[in-house]
Formats: C-alpha cells, sequence, structure tokens
C-alpha cells in the first residue's frame, strides 16, 4: 500500500498535472507569498494578466505580509487576506474579487504540491477560465531545517488535507 501511495504521490504532488499560463485577466497567487512572488513577477512582466493579486497574511502592524503589497507596478497589485487563510478561503476569494472586477479568466499559480487539490478547491467556486499553474520546487526528501518544504512533509500533508476536501465538497 505504501509503494502506491509513494507512486500516486509522484503524479499528485511531485509532477502533477499543470497547465501553462495564458493570456487572462488575473494572476492570481495562493499563499503563502514565498518563492511564488518572484514567478509571479517574471510572469507578470511577459504581459500574461494586468492584475496581480496576491493572498497574503496580516502582520501584527496591520500591514501585508506580501513584500509586493503597496509596491508600484506596471500592473494593478490587488493584495487580499482571505476569510480562513486557507484554500477554500482563496478560492471564494477569487469568486467574490472576479465578480467585484468581472474577471473571466485566471491564472492561479501555487507550489506544485498543491496544484492537483487547489485545482478542486478553486473550481468548486471559480466558474471562470482556469489555468493552474505551478511553481516548480525542488525540495528534499527530508528537511531537519524547515520540514514543511520536504517532500515526506508534503506528501503527508497533501493526503490529509484530500481527506479534508472529500468531506468538505463545498465552496
Amino acid at each position: 500500500m505504501a509503494i502506491l501511495w509513494a507512486v500516486a504521490g509522484v503524479f499528485l504532488y511531485v509532477a502533477p498535472p499543470a497547465d501553462e499560463p495564458k493570456q487572462a485577466d488575473v494572476l492570481f497567487v495562493l499563499g503563502p507569498p514565498d518563492s511564488r512572488i518572484s514567478y509571479a513577477e517574471k510572469l507578470m512582466q511577459r504581459g500574461y494578466a494586468p492584475t496581480l493579486a496576491v493572498s497574503s497574511p496580516i502582520a501584527k502592524d496591520g500591514s501585508f505580509e506580501a513584500g509586493i503589497c503597496g509596491d508600484h507596478r506596471a500592473y494593478r497589485i490587488i493584495c487580499f487576506n482571505p476569510d480562513p487563510f486557507t484554500t477554500q478561503g482563496e478560492a471564494r476569494a477569487l469568486k467574490d474579487l472576479s465578480d467585484q472586477y468581472g474577471w473571466k479568466s485566471a491564472n492561479v499559480l501555487t507550489a506544485q504540491f498543491h496544484v492537483t487539490r487547489a485545482r478542486v478547491i478553486v473550481s468548486r467556486c471559480y466558474t471562470g477560465d482556469l489555468h493552474m499553474v505551478a511553481d516548480r520546487m525542488d525540495l528534499p526528501l527530508i528537511s531537519l531545517s524547515d520540514p514543511t518544504y520536504s517532500w515526506a512533509y508534503q506528501y503527508l500533508y497533501q493526503t490529509a488535507a484530500f481527506v479534508k476536501v472529500a468531506i468538505h465538497p463545498d465552496c
């Protein structure tokens, strides 16, 4: 059973079916705003969308933690703090912001190990043209310095989170 889970994880987490970015109304970055921001900026410089939306926690001083929030670029930057700060909260925020701004298409950027699960959750809330874009990461099997950025942790976390997705099928 463990071998089957390990093999399935390769297709779900390590090399998931991700989309190439397309021209869209928004590049929507799921949190946390880590290395994804630099990849998002590269995509924005290539003109994939006129608006960059970034999911970011709020710092103790009340500002957004994502450093790009409040910056001025050639494109619009919208930072938001979803409620709750989960993928489901972000999917609801995409729906609400799309209704507010009239977005009909979105490139949703997240870590590769999160693409498959995020696609399921976002598709439940967002009915526009959706492209799930993977920020590919070279993770170690195990990391003592930051266990959350290791394949062992992500296999366990993402699998448990899929159970939650199955139990809570709503937007």
